[in-house]
């Protein structure tokens, strides 16, 4: 049996957890009864021949490991000496200790390719040498957490008349679509292959479900400030806002400040806004509209204003790539009619992931798939380093809600999203590829303004 924090029950596992002395060999006879899990994760180092590190997690090898590789033929033995940082992994086993697993089988995804990278993306941004690119030069774009260094032999179908006709704008390229594909550097850069310029995402595409909206209002009755979600005339639901004035500017003016300085280059101009709700769990949620929602459980949680930071630049990034809409197309066939009802005044949502998920948003507040995740990652991590914050921050939000949470299996700041221990392993690898020789000692982690936020919070429920 095993505690949430991973440490072992001393009335059971503990008994049957021996080390053979002075061979430093697991004796496993009497293992195979005990509960076992599962660390799903990427490698961020190895510690030794016998030790791989995931975070701060130690992944104890023996002569027992079974290692095997996963490709598209199947899977196939690996040597325990090939697994290397980067790799995403599984390991099936036990706890040995809070930060030590004993894994008794670990499976290697080998589709996996850490140099070869392609995606699609929406530019953030206006691109500086889009003459350049159009022109068949070389130049270079920032997109989707990356910089892609373009050369005369990149195949390029860069056609801004076309892209300007069906966007009817001729002035700028932020917001549009970019396929790519290319090979990684040692330095972290893309040496791009192919690229493809695209329109910008439609204007229905920011639109929230079911014609909705949403208000800042005042209840009639208690003369509580709160979040309203109208449907034509008829208010669906309400959130509490936090009636401290100080938070709520204090998030409002963060988010702002973040915003990257393409984000009105949408087709359908959007207003971002700040809202700070009374909601203890862990969490912020990005709708399609560019209304951010953060909870006071995740304020009271954070460390420091680069951790802050971090989480609002992944939400942003959610909208500008329109996850949501990207996640409505490839569940359409599984989503059903809905039918919302108004609601009695002075009665607020208990749970705003349960009304999200109601009005079938729920990706906003339970995570995306990983794919979509991971390129809000990506985007968050290059945002926070051109403010100047320290980006090993977020990886440290997996550490901190691991640490004093006791929680690998289920993230306590993204709902239902993938697992800390998974994310913060992504983020880890992340920095190490994208910005191999980046030095952040000097970089900000926290600001006189932070600390008066918190101040001004006070202490709050975390859930």
């Amino acid at each position: 049996m095993h505690t949430r924090d991973g440490r072992t029950n001393k009335s059971g596992l503990a008994a049957v957890l021996l080390v053979c002395a002075g061979a430093g060999i697991f004796c496993v006879s009497e293992l195979r009864s005990a509960t076992k899990f599962k660390l799903h994760a990427y490698v961020t180092s190895r510690a030794d021949e016998r030790t791989l590190m995931i975070l701060d997690d130690r992944l104890e090898l023996t002569d027992a490991t079974r290692v095997l590789g996963h490709d598209a033929s199947g899977e196939h033995p690996m040597k325990a000496a090939d697994l290397m940082p980067g790799m995403l992994v599984e390991a099936e086993g036990l706890w040995l200790d809070k930060h030590k697993f004993f894994p008794e089988k670990i499976t290697v995804d080998l589709q996996q390719d850490d140099k070869r990278v392609h995606g699609t993306a929406y530019l953030q941004e206006e691109p500086e040498d889009s003459p350049q690119i159009a022109s068949g030069q070389g130049g270079e774009l920032k997109l989707d957490g990356y910089w892609l260094d373009l050369s005369t032999s990149t195949k390029r179908n860069w056609s801004m008349e076309k892209v300007a006709v069906k966007s009817k704008n001729t002035e700028q390229l932020a917001a549009c679509h970019v396929k790519y594909s290319g090979v990684r550097r040692q330095d972290g850069r893309i040496d791009t292959e192919e690229i493809e310029l695209g329109p910008p995402a439609s204007p229905d595409d920011y639109k929230m479900p079911h014609d909705l909206s949403v208000v800042r209002g005042k209840d009639s009755l208690t003369g509580i400030n709160v979040l309203e979600f109208h449907q034509g005339k008829k208010i669906v639901a309400r959130l509490k806002l936090l009636d401290v004035r100080g938070v709520q500017e204090y998030v409002s003016h963060l988010g702002d400040s973040l915003l990257p300085a393409g984000a009105q280059g949408t087709s359908r101009p959007l207003e971002f806004r700040f809202f700070v709700v009374e909601d203890p769990s862990i969490n912020a949620a990005a709708l399609p509209d560019g209304t951010l929602l953060v909870n006071t459980g995740l304020l009271g949680a954070v460390d420091n204003e680069a951790q802050l930071a971090f989480v609002l630049s992944h939400e942003i990034s959610h909208v500008l790539q329109v996850h949501y809409r990207r996640e409505v197309e490839e569940t359409r066939a599984s989503r059903v009619g809905l039918t919302i009802a108004g609601i009695a005044a002075g009665v607020f949502i208990g749970d705003a992931g349960i009304f999200l998920a109601q009005i079938g948003v729920a990706s906003v507040v339970n995570g995306h798939q990983r794919e979509l995740e991971n390129q809000a990652d990506r985007l968050g991590l290059q945002n926070v380093i051109e403010h100047g914050y320290d980006p090993r921050e977020a990886p440290n939000l997996s550490r901190m809600f691991i640490n004093r949470y006791g929680s690998r299996t289920t993230s306590k700041l993204w709902s239902n999203h993938d697992d800390n221990l998974i994310r913060g392993s992504f983020l880890t690898i992340q920095l190490a590829r994208a910005y191999p020789d980046q030095n952040w000692d000097k970089a900000r982690k926290n600001t006189p303004a932070f600390q008066q936020m918190k101040d001004d919070l006070g202490p709050v429920k975390i859930m």
